[in-house]
């Protein structure tokens, strides 16, 4: 049942800026408002990791300051502090390894070579990077674009450079482990 609340809560967040867009489109924001507090919240209580609290954090902070001052940038605000949060939370594993990218290439290889976490730590480097960019992006699109560009970066496109990333990524180290396979 966990697990199910947990795919439902991240579906929703998946959802979240067409929501916010829906919403926007039809001049009534506060139930989105009110539905971000209760992911948030959701999200606590679920016991995720706790490297997700932060941004659980965020949540509910963004969809309170949305409620309580009546407007609707806490929640185009939102992918901004997730993004900077998410570089807080893989830049911290470079200072408390293993790396983010290790954890993860650990899932699916967990004998994985020096070599192989000495790539991982530099691919957290670039997801740190990512982020900031990605913050900076949806920053702008909150402060400077319409609803519909916004939409588009935090609602599709952010996705997408994330999902190149991740693919990227894998099949670099694939590829890599390979070469460092063959040079032994």
């Amino acid at each position: 049942m966990q697990k199910l609340m947990q795919v439902l809560i991240a579906l929703m967040f998946v959802a979240y800026p067409f929501l916010v867009g829906w919403s926007l489109a039809r001049g009534s924001f506060m139930a989105v408002s009110i539905m971000l507090i209760a992911l948030g919240l959701l999200r606590l209580l679920v016991k995720s990791s706790a490297f997700l609290w932060p941004l659980s954090l965020f949540t509910v902070v963004c969809g309170a300051m949305s409620v309580l001052f009546n407007d609707h940038m806490w929640l185009k605000v939102y992918p901004v502090l997730t993004s900077l949060g998410a570089f807080a939370i893989f830049a911290s594993t470079l200072w408390r390894p293993p790396s983010m990218i290790e954890r993860f290439a650990r899932i699916m290889q967990p004998d994985l070579p020096a070599s192989g976490v000495q790539w991982t730590r530099r691919v957290t480097f670039v997801w740190c990077g990512f982020f900031i960019l990605n913050a900076a992006i949806s920053w702008w699109t909150s402060v400077y674009a319409s609803t519909e560009i916004w939409v588009l970066y935090n609602g599709f496109i952010s996705y997408v450079l994330m999902g190149i990333l991740l693919i990227g990524e894998f099949i670099l180290r694939k590829r890599h482990q390979r070469l460092q396979h063959n040079n032994e």
